[in-house]
Order: C-alpha cells, then sequence, then structure tokens
C-alpha cells in the first residue's frame, strides 16, 4: 500500500508576533492575559515539526494543532502586509520549499500532514485478519476525507496553490488513489468472507477503476515531473492486476452456470491484464504486490487452460472477442470520511474587537425580541384557552359527574396532602423574605460606602477650599450610581412581587388546606344525581384532551426556542465574515422560523378546537340540574386553587433561584464600591498629609516618595467617564438581567447585568430611582390547563 510523505517545515516565531497583535489591537493586559496560550502554541508546533510518523499520538498532535490554528485564522490577519509570521513548508513529492505570509497556508501544510500520517498508519498495519482489513480500510477513508476536504479548503485560498502539491490535481489525485486502497480492502475482506463471485468481481473491477484514473492523473502535465515514478508505476500495475482479478473470479461464475465460450473470453483477458502487470513490475516494487500478481498470474493461467480443453473437447461454445463482452459491472464501496469535529478549548476566545461585540449584540438583541415575542404569544392564546374554558365552566362540570370526590380532585388532593402543602408554602415566603432582606442589606452596605466617601470629600473641599482640586466624587461614581438606582429598582419590583404572591396565598390558603382534608371537601360537596348525555361527556374529554395536547406540545416548542436562543452565538461568523453582516443576520435568523411555524400552526388549531368544544359544551349544559351546576362551582373553585398552589411554589422557586444569583450580583458591586472607595481613602489621606506640610501637590516638581495627585486627574479609570463619549448601541448579554420578576411572569433574572459604559448627567447620590410600573395579576386559569410558564427566558 502507498502512503504519503509528510511536508516538512522550521522553525519559526509565533511568539512576539502574535504578542505585538494583542497589545496593539486589545491591551498589554490582554497580551499579559495570553502569554501562557501564546508559549504553549508555539511549544505545540515545534512538537508537530519534529513529530514521528506512522503514529496515533502524532496524529492527535497535529489535529490538536490544527484546530487552534482555526482560531488563529479568525483572530490573527496573518499576511505580508499585516501580522508578519512567514511560514516555510517543503512539498511532499520534491521536498521543494514554500513560504508565505499566510494563516491559510499553514493550516492547509498541517491537514495535508493530518492526511499524510493517517495514510502511513493505514499503510502499515497487518491486513492478514479481518480486523486488520477493517481498520486500515477506514483509515484510508479518513484520509481521502481529509485530501478532499484540502482541496476545497485550498480553493478558497488560492495562494496556497503555490506549493506544488497543493494544486488542485494533486489532491485530487492524492485523494483517488487513498480510496483505491479502502475499496481494495473492502475486496480483501469480501474474498476471506467467501462472498459471492459476482460481488467480489465487481469490488475488484471498481479497485482497477480508481488505479486506473490515479494512473491516467499522474501522467499529466502537472503531476508527471514531480511525483515519484515508483507510485505512478505501483498504480499502473495494481490497474491491469485487479482488471484481471475482476475477469479471473468472473469468469467463475460463468461456468457455474454453463456460460463456458464467455468464460474462456473472460480468461483471455484477465491473462492479457496479468501479463500487463507482470511486465510493468519493476524491481523496485513492494514485495507484496510482487508476490500478489504471480500468484494471480499462476491462478488465471492454469484455470485458463482448464477451461479451454473443457470447451474445447467438451461443450463446443462460441468464444466471443473482448469487444463483444459487457464490461463489468462495478461496486465502489469505499467513501471519503468528514473530518473528525473541531473539539478543543479556544485559548484565544476573549479577543473579539469590540465592532465583533457590537455586531453580535444587536443579533442577540434581535433573538431576544424574536423569542419574547413568541413566548408572549404562547401566554396569550394558553390564558385565552383557560378563559374560555372558565366561561364554559370546563372541565370541572364533566368531572362532577363522578360519583364522590372525583378522581382529578382526589389526585390533587393526594399530592397537596403528601407535599404539606400549606406548610411549604409557608416556608417558602419566609425564605423569599429572608434573601430580600439579605440583598437589601448588601445593597444599603454598597450605597452608605458612596454615600460617606462622597460626604468626606465635600467636607474636605468646604475645608480647603482652592487648594482640594481633587476630582469630585459624583463625577468619578457616576456609573456606580447608575448601577446601584438599577439594582434598586429591581428590589423594589422583587419587593412588589413578593407581596402579591403573598397576598395570592392568603386568598387561597383556606382551600387549600381544605384540599389537605378529605372529610372537608365531601361535607361540601352536593350529589351527582342528574342525568347528562354520555356522548356530549366522551366527546368533551376528547375534545379538552386535545387541547391539553395542544398547550403542552407549546411548552416544549417554547423549550426548543429558549436552548436554541440560548446556545446560538454567531460571533465566529462575525470575526471574519465572508459576506455583508447584514445577510449573516438574515440568514441566522432563518434558523427560528421552524419552530415559529409550527407555533403559527397550533394556534390555529386552537381556535378551531375551542369552537368545537363551545360547541359541544352546548349539548352537555342542556341535560344539567340546578344541583349539577352547585357541585361544579364547588369543584372548580378547589381545582383554581390546586393551579394557585403550583402557581405559588414556581414563583416562589424562581424568586429563590432570582434572590440567590442577584445576590452574587450584589456582592460584586459592593467590592466594586469598597475598593472604589479604598483608593479615596488612600488618596484623601496623602492629599491632607501634604497641604498640612505646606506642599503644593500639583507642583510640577515631584519626588518618587510623594506622587501628585493631579488638579481634578482621574486616578481611577475604571469609573472614568471619558470626555465627549458616545454611548455604543446597547448590547444583549445572555448573562443579562431582565426586569426583576413580576407577578404574572413571575422571576425573570438569569444572570450577571448588562454594563453600562455611558453613566448618565450627574445626579444627586440620594435621588431615588426611577418608578416602576407594576403588572395586574393573571386572569384566572381553568381547572386542569397548566400554569403559565415563567419567563427567564435564557435559563
Amino acid at each position: 500500500m502507498l502512503s504519503v510523505e509528510r511536508k516538512r517545515t522550521e522553525k519559526i516565531d509565533l511568539i512576539k508576533p502574535l504578542t505585538k497583535y494583542i497589545k496593539e489591537q486589545f491591551s498589554k493586559g490582554e497580551a499579559d492575559a495570553h502569554e501562557n496560550q501564546i508559549n504553549t502554541l508555539n511549544s505545540l508546533r515545534e512538537d508537530v515539526r519534529n513529530l514521528q510518523d506512522k503514529t496515533e499520538t502524532s496524529k492527535e498532535l497535529v489535529w490538536r494543532y490544527y484546530s487552534i490554528l482555526s482560531s488563529l485564522e479568525l483572530r490573527f490577519p496573518i499576511s505580508e502586509n499585516n501580522v508578519r509570521i512567514s511560514f516555510p513548508w517543503t512539498d511532499s513529492f520534491r521536498q521543494k520549499r514554500t513560504t508565505l505570509y499566510s494563516i491559510y497556508f499553514e493550516r492547509a501544510s498541517v491537514l495535508f500532514n493530518y492526511g499524510s500520517i493517517i495514510s502511513q498508519i493505514g499503510a502499515s498495519i497487518n491486513r492478514s485478519n479481518i480486523e486488520g482489513i477493517k481498520k486500515a480500510c477506514n483509515y484510508f477513508q479518513i484520509s481521502a476525507g481529509v485530501f478532499l476536504s484540502l482541496r476545497e479548503y485550498v480553493s478558497l485560498h488560492p495562494e496556497c496553490s503555490a506549493s506544488p502539491d497543493f494544486t488542485s490535481e494533486a489532491l485530487n489525485t492524492l485523494h483517488t488513489i487513498m480510496l483505491a486502497q479502502a475499496q481494495e480492502c473492502i475486496f480483501e475482506k469480501a474474498s476471506m468472507d467467501n462472498l459471492s463471485d459476482a460481488i467480489v468481481s465487481k469490488l475488484a473491477a471498481q479497485v482497477s477503476e480508481y488505479y486506473e484514473a490515479s494512473n491516467h492523473a499522474l501522467n499529466s502535465n502537472t503531476l508527471k515531473s514531480i511525483v515519484d515514478r515508483n507510485w505512478t508505476n505501483t498504480v499502473l500495475v495494481k490497474s491491469f492486476l485487479y482488471k484481471a482479478i475482476a475477469s479471473y473470479i468472473y469468469s467463475k461464475g460463468l461456468g457455474a452456470s454453463s456460460q463456458f465460450g464467455e468464460q474462456v473470453s473472460r480468461l483471455i483477458i484477465a491473462i492479457d491484464n496479468i501479463n500487463q502487470a507482470k511486465a510493468n513490475l519493476q524491481k523496485s516494487a513492494q514485495p507484496e504486490l510482487r508476490e500478489i500478481v504471480e500468484k494471480y498470474a499462476v491462478s488465471i493461467l492454469k484455470y485458463y487452460e482448464s477451461a479451454k480443453k473443457d470447451n474445447e473437447t467438451i461443450y463446443h461454445d462460441t468464444v466471443l472477442p473482448a469487444h463483444k463482452l459487457t464490461p463489468i459491472e462495478k461496486k465502489p464501496l469505499a467513501k471519503a470520511l468528514p473530518l473528525p469535529e473541531i473539539s478543543f478549548v479556544d485559548p484565544f476566545s476573549s479577543l473579539v474587537p469590540f465592532s465583533v461585540k457590537e455586531d453580535s449584540a444587536y443579533y442577540n438583541d434581535q433573538k431576544e425580541q424574536l423569542l419574547r415575542k413568541e413566548l408572549d404569544n404562547i401566554e396569550f392564546h394558553n390564558q385565552s384557552a383557560r378563559a374560555s374554558l372558565l366561561s364554559m365552566g370546563l372541565p370541572g362540570s364533566i368531572e362532577a359527574l363522578e360519583v364522590g370526590v372525583p378522581k382529578a380532585l382526589q389526585e390533587k388532593m393526594d399530592i397537596l396532602r403528601n407535599e404539606q402543602a400549606s406548610n411549604h408554602i409557608v416556608q417558602l415566603l419566609e425564605n423569599i423574605q429572608q434573601l430580600s432582606d439579605e440583598d437589601s442589606s448588601i445593597l444599603t452596605t454598597a450605597s452608605n460606602l458612596l454615600k460617606k466617601e462622597e460626604d468626606e470629600d465635600n467636607e474636605m473641599r468646604a475645608q480647603y477650599g482652592s487648594a482640594w482640586h481633587r476630582t469630585p466624587s459624583y463625577t468619578l461614581t457616576a456609573s456606580l450610581i447608575q448601577d446601584l438606582a438599577k439594582y434598586s429598582s429591581h428590589i423594589q419590583h422583587s419587593t412588589k412581587s413578593d407581596s402579591f404572591i403573598r397576598k395570592k396565598y392568603e386568598d387561597n390558603k383556606n382551600l387549600i388546606s381544605d384540599m389537605e382534608n378529605q372529610q372537608e371537601i365531601i361535607a361540601l360537596l352536593p350529589s351527582n344525581s342528574f342525568p347528562a348525555s354520555k356522548v356530549s361527556v366522551a366527546s368533551l374529554t376528547v375534545l379538552l384532551n386535545d387541547l391539553d395536547s395542544l398547550m403542552a406540545n407549546r411548552e416544549s416548542i417554547a423549550e426548543k426556542l429558549k436552548t436554541q436562543c440560548k446556545k446560538d452565538d454567531i460571533t465566529l461568523k462575525l470575526i471574519s465574515p465572508s459576506k455583508d453582516k447584514s445577510l449573516i443576520y438574515a440568514e441566522e435568523i432563518l434558523k427560528y422560523e421552524p419552530l415559529q411555524m409550527a407555533l403559527n400552526e397550533s394556534f390555529l388549531k386552537q381556535k378551531n378546537l375551542i369552537e368545537e368544544i363551545r360547541k359541544e359544551n352546548e349539548k352537555f349544559t342542556s341535560s344539567k340540574s340546578k344541583q349539577g351546576n352547585q357541585r361544579e362551582e364547588i369543584l372548580q373553585r378547589y381545582a383554581n386553587a390546586f393551579k394557585v398552589y403550583n402557581e405559588l411554589k414556581s414563583n416562589l422557586d424562581e424568586g429563590t433561584k432570582f434572590y440567590l444569583d442577584f445576590q452574587e450580583i450584589l456582592n460584586k458591586f459592593k467590592r466594586r464600591c469598597e475598593d472604589f472607595t479604598k483608593e479615596r481613602e488612600k488618596e484623601r489621606i496623602e492629599l491632607v498629609r501634604q497641604i498640612s506640610a505646606g506642599v503644593n501637590p500639583y507642583s510640577p516638581v515631584t519626588s518618587p516618595q510623594n506622587p501628585l495627585v493631579p488638579p481634578h486627574g482621574n486616578a481611577y479609570p475604571q469609573y472614568s467617564t471619558p470626555p465627549n463619549y458616545q454611548s455604543p448601541p446597547p448590547q444583549y448579554n445572555y448573562n443579562a438581567v431582565p426586569p426583576p420578576y413580576q407577578p404574572q411572569s413571575q422571576y425573570t433574572y438569569t444572570g450577571a447585568p448588562q454594563s453600562f459604559n455611558a453613566p448618565p448627567p450627574p445626579q444627586s447620590f440620594s435621588a431615588p430611582p426611577p418608578p416602576q410600573s407594576f403588572s395586574a395579576p393573571p386572569p384566572p386559569q381553568s381547572f386542569n390547563a397548566p400554569p403559565p410558564p415563567y419567563k427567564p427566558f435564557y435559563k
């Protein structure tokens, strides 16, 4: 079997140019933060340069380096006119060196070596048994896929074809040779498995065709002068060999079917081709190839002489010339396998230009709007369905037909009793109150820190007058004050929602408590001895089940939408866009269309379903009695209480998560305030010392021991607002805090808040945050419909 020689390269320095680029385009801090990653990358290239052939370790090492290069390709504009890194590589055929300032050339060369090493491993495997043949076949198919992928990659970056082994002809030929060898393995396995002569001959015919195509390509003007002639000779010999084998094996089947004349004709073709293979076999040919040619030459000749003798003495069948015979059918089973999935921890993932972050934020905002719109549509239609059922007294009127306590209500009562519903809700409410108090306390502490620092600064300014030229606190704390107001608003919203939930529990706690006591329910329920149409009841039950299924399916679609939005990150496509970004936005947002269409179909089905339910319910209600109506009303109240219980649990669970996650954010905010006030305290003390000592703190002459604070200077760049700064477009962060939970949508917090780079105009420290709106409670729900989903959009 043939294996591809690796490309060779020389040692280069990746560290200096990559570090310089990060410093210039991002910051020195980013360059320092990526020092280890760059050093590791440089070492990894050296390992790839010095690796050993024919090993799995080498294969994995090359693939790892190739994968990381995909990150470099996106983030570093390596070219002769930008980040200047020259990559020298020899070609695989004649070891002629080509050097290009191109990350594409580097990546293509590494991928070539990946295919090369895989071909070497495949060629080195012992194929004397089935397992060995299968392994070798797999490697050759992978190698074929590598060269096919490489051909497509190089076509997108034509500068790479400066290397002779990167021409389309060269890569296509390597792909075909690897396929030929994989097909040869399949033929060997079929022979060992004793498959039928018809199948094995077709496999051999396809092997011959692959080698014939490879021989034609190797003798083209592009490759003839650069490819090793041993390769050309090997594929030529194998094209004749497998054509002979195909005819030989096919002839065996002809003998079994008494086609003795054609059998002899096929054997004559086999002899002609095996003789051609022998004639072209060079002394330098691989022993394995020489052995198989000699073996088949003997077998074919012996079989031909026997068949010819039998036909001449016994059968006297006509022996047709070769051109009158139908070509043997070919059966291609080998296929080029795709490249493995690139899966690695990107060492440069944080190097995203600000402009790309803005573009990504714009797309994220479009996603958020789409998601909110669809979730609102789902909730609206769910609420509409429940309201329609409630107006018809469903499904309570159906359940009221059962003797004693209806089964559906009994199941609900069992759940409440097992969960100790009343105690459970009371405990959750206490936990929520405790967490709310803790969050408020953290925010109050942070607020007091800033207030105290501002008061001290104002006192010093009043005391020292014009000598106190330090930057006023309100200038430096603008962004902190803005975050403080925002977090205070969140606390206010959350407190209102907590109050609403408490009121909802107070309004329903007696009913919930009753449901934990079965005797209470039995005493309150009137008997159900009234006639009803069995046909109408059955029809209504089916329709109600259909509606429940429809709503459950919508919730499933909603979860898919949330998951898809959370995973949908097009940053990499925007870093190195192949088309205008507006086209990228339009194409990417289309991925949500199938789910949107499914929702629209669901909404239309619901409209028709509600109308059918209304008609059936009219038939049903005509047979009910007054006593039955009283029973329905009581059952409906308890059904609503059970629904409220589930809503309370969901609301309070979400509230707990909200307060816990928000507490992390508030603690980080408090630490920011602490760091700021500590630095201001140090500065204040030093400034007072200098003024007290009679030293002009703003003199141009300074000492190293006493660094000066510049007048109106900014010693806190992280808290500053640059002059004439224009805020970038709002960015949506999937870890952002949506407005805190409302009574209807419940708790909606899912992560860290957005960053606000442009602070508002200076405001008084103690100014209250803007008033917040408060949502009205949801409309009543139906008996067995699920509670409305909360809206943690990116949970």
